[in-house]
């Protein structure tokens, strides 16, 4: 099955907004086992949108998103329409829908609003659960058409809710999928360790693996797809002897996240951890908080930024960061221990380092972290040197520091 997505918006080609909406859509779709053969962006214009579905028209799936707001430049559905040579007819029950959305918000609705219940004749309404954009699906010809707000958490709620699904239905033959990931390794590292395993996968037709790597780690996604029923087992086994061959940089597979491992693991284990970061900025916090629950076994953190802080809040001597460099092994552990002994915690973890392009030292040059982990069986540090982008050395180094917790409390 090929599909072509189709986002529009004023927005996305001036780069006011970042069409994020694509990336989503593209790697949930590759999941299920659809190829995406064509993504086009265009603005708020009629003609404009015209030529781009019918660009499209080779795909078997169109995926329209973006231009189902109240106002005058919101023209997607009025577009969808013609291409469709029918009418837009008032959805009345959408109509009152979007009024009690309202209501049930103590605002009053405006006169525009009630342009959202204008939809394509014999077109299936795809309900909103989150916002007043209704969506619909329409066959023409022999193409499927879904077309669904451009806000992100309203797109995914269709997407999950209808349109993955439905697709997953309409594909010939079975489809097995699952992504392994893994941190702390490089693409080609993993590629020349996992070789004997990708050469007995090329020779086959009906197993594929990718290799996805980003600034947190590297993805592994292997499918396999049949055009009749397909044995699990084989595809497990397959999958385990990946995982195995992955070792120690693998840490949990599709949806997973080191931070979600981290609190999950801490929680069985009926353990806490408090963070202490210097050059991550309180990231490693963030991204734990994140996770639902994480209160019961996080309990804290401190961000002393500058030096200074280090020394009046963590008690850390003036003398002692003199000596060793405040980017160093040293203070990276006095920093863990200080934290574990204020917090009484089980664990904590500390960060510091030089990751912008300036700050820098001979001892520890631009790109330098140390990163300390203290625990029941002591506290160890290690340094890394990541890029030199204040940006992506700070999402590295984060995802460092979780990693090495998360190694801790194997």
């Amino acid at each position: 099955m090929k599909a072509a997505i189709l986002t529009i918006g004023d927005e996305l080609l001036i780069g006011q907004v970042l069409n994020s909406n694509v990336q989503w859509m593209s790697e949930k779709l590759a999941n299920i086992g659809v190829r995406v053969v064509t993504h086009l962006t265009c603005p708020d214009f009629i003609p404009d949108i015209l030529v781009a579905i019918d660009y499209c028209k080779s795909a078997d799936v169109l995926l329209v998103g973006g231009g189902l707001g109240p106002t005058h430049d919101d023209v997607t559905m009025e577009a969808i329409a013609k291409a469709a040579g029918v009418e837009l007819i008032r959805d009345e029950e959408w109509l009152e829908r979007v009024r009690a959305f309202f209501r049930e918000r103590g605002r009053e609705m405006s006169k525009n609003n009630e342009k959202q219940a204008l939809l394509p004749q014999r077109a299936i309404r795809i309900d909103n659960d989150c916002g007043t954009a209704a969506g619909v699906k329409l066959k023409v010809g022999q193409q499927h058409w879904y077309v669904f707000p451009g806000v992100p958490h309203e797109m995914q709620s269709m997407f999950e809710r209808v349109i993955l699904p439905e697709l997953r239905d309409e594909l010939p033959g079975t489809l097995l999928s699952r992504t392994l990931l893994t941190t702390g390794i490089g693409e080609s590292a993993l590629a020349q360790k996992l070789d004997p395993i990708v050469q007995r996968i090329q020779k086959t037709e009906d197993f594929m693996l990718a290799f996805l790597p980003s600034t947190m780690g590297v993805r592994l996604r292997l499918m396999q797809q049949a055009s009749g029923i397909v044995d699990p087992k084989e595809f497990e086994s397959l999958f385990a002897e990946l995982m195995l061959a992955c070792a120690s940089y693998f840490y949990g597979v599709d949806d997973d996240t080191l931070e979600g491992i981290v609190i999950q693991t801490l929680k069985r284990k009926n353990q806490t951890i408090a963070t202490c970061e210097s050059c991550t900025g309180g990231l490693i916090a963030h991204r734990l908080t994140q996770i639902e629950g994480a209160s019961s076994t996080f309990l804290g953190g401190f961000i002393p930024y500058q030096t200074e802080q280090k020394v009046s809040k963590l008690g850390i001597t003036a003398d002692f960061i003199q000596k060793h460099g405040v980017v160093s092994e040293a203070v990276a552990i006095a920093m863990a221990e200080k934290t574990r002994q204020d917090f009484k915690t089980d664990f904590a973890v500390s960060t510091t380092g030089y990751l912008g392009a300036t700050g820098g030292t001979e001892q520890a040059p631009n790109g330098t972290a140390w990163i300390a982990v203290s625990g029941p069986k002591g506290t160890s540090a290690q340094v890394f040197t990541f890029e030199k982008n204040r940006k992506r050395g700070k999402d590295r180094a984060a995802q460092t520091a979780l990693d090495a917790v998360r190694r801790a409390l194997l």
